[in-house]
């Protein structure tokens, strides 16, 4: 992938015609990053698993504007292989897992096996066809969680309890042996792990969660019980997180980023809580003409949860010349807005695809760079 220029400049001639694939492009991560990538120009085949209804609807809408699709299960390597083998990808994009704690508790089996399993295949996969660049995605749960008070590092302690932090953490150990073989050998391939933070954005569906419950009480007029009003984490918009994407992929492509590394995507300061981002949505919602929710905590939880989740994000902001553009409450607004223009008819992937639009426009201006300048910050 030559000439990697700015991140996010829709007109950008180093993502328009490149080839690149997203595994679990029908998620909610992914669906956002494909529509970007569509945005800029360049030629995205999807991989997944043709999971439920929700999963079906955006690989539909993402066919529309234009994405290839391969429906296949990560745990297969031969279906990974035989799609990665199918085009010489410039870039490959892992985001294919598993992506909830309360599933991982109820089957642990299948957790396990598609996080790790399906990092496993990809990677060796990645060996065999050696694309220019890889981003192999996990989580923050990641991390042996001692509710510290601190935000975690790269260098903090993997591991966890739950069927889910395992899978995450075995996935980052896979991808540490895979890097290292990728280095030692002098492949051409460049790669690097990224542990997202907590990732809020419209067309998140996933039952459990506190954005699709609460919006959901807010449309019933019901009063929001918050499992643990409290509990702290690392909340980021999604299209902060597709822009971080991108330029890392830009960075691994220009040896600014090194094989190997793994990068915390967060925002800046130290999180927020449960009650901080459940008020932010209700002053969206208000805001937006709606009626103001009744605010409480529900003495009861489903399933054990840290109190306690804060990560260290500096290393990417570093690194990528990269700043969150959206705070707690332009994220909220964000996240209503999609809801309302949905709720309203709009088509989700056309509301994904306005979005992604006025977001691209808006940062054509202030994230351009020029020559000599890509690992500088903004």
């Amino acid at each position: 992938m030559a000439d990697p220029g700015p991140g996010l400049n829709r007109t950008a001639p180093h993502w328009r015609g490149r080839q690149v694939l997203v595994t679990g492009h029908s998620g909610f991560v992914g669906s956002w990053l494909t529509t970007a990538l569509l945005r800029l120009g360049a030629d995205v085949t999807g991989f997944a698993a043709d999971a439920d209804e929700r999963t079906r609807a955006r690989s539909t809408g993402l066919a529309g504007l234009g994405a290839r699709t391969v429906v296949g299960d990560v745990r297969d390597l031969d279906a990974v292989h035989r799609t990665m083998a199918a085009r010489p990808f410039d870039v490959v994009f892992h985001l294919a897992a598993q992506p909830l704690v309360s599933v991982g508790l109820a089957d642990p089996h299948t957790t396990l096996g598609t996080n790790i399993t399906g990092s496993l295949n990809v990677l060796e996969a990645v060996r065999r066809c050696a694309p220019g660049v890889l981003v192999h995605v996990t989580s923050d749960k990641c991390y042996r969680n001692r509710n510290w008070p601190w935000p975690y590092r790269e260098i903090d302690e993997l591991g966890g309890g739950c069927p889910y932090s395992v899978s995450k953490a075995g996935a980052e150990l896979v991808f540490e042996a895979y890097a290292t073989l990728l280095r030692d050998t002098g492949a051409p391939t460049r790669g690097a792990s990224v542990r997202f933070g907590n990732i809020i954005g419209g067309g998140d569906f996933a039952v459990d969660r506190l954005v699709p419950d609460l919006l959901a009480a807010l449309d019933a007029g019901r009063p929001v019980r918050l499992r643990r009003p409290g509990a702290v984490r690392p909340w980021q918009h999604v299209l902060d997180v597709v822009r971080g994407l991108l330029l890392l992929a830009d960075r691994l492509a220009d040896g600014t980023v090194a094989t190997g590394e793994v990068l915390n995507f967060a925002p800046p300061g130290d999180g927020a809580t449960v009650l901080d981002l459940a008020r932010a949505l209700d002053a969206a919602w208000v805001a937006t003409g709606g009626r103001p929710a009744e605010l409480s905590a529900d003495p009861g939880t489903r399933f054990t949860e840290d109190e306690l989740l804060r990560l260290d994000g500096r290393k990417a902001a570093e690194l990528l010349g990269w700043r969150h553009r959206y705070d707690l409450g332009a994220s909220a607004a964000a996240v209503v807005a999609w809801h309302r223009a949905v709720r309203a008819g709009t088509p989700p992937a056309e509301e994904t695809a306005a979005q992604v639009e006025d977001f691209l426009r808006d940062s054509s201006d202030t994230h351009q760079q020029t020559d000599g300048q890509a690992g500088e910050q903004q």
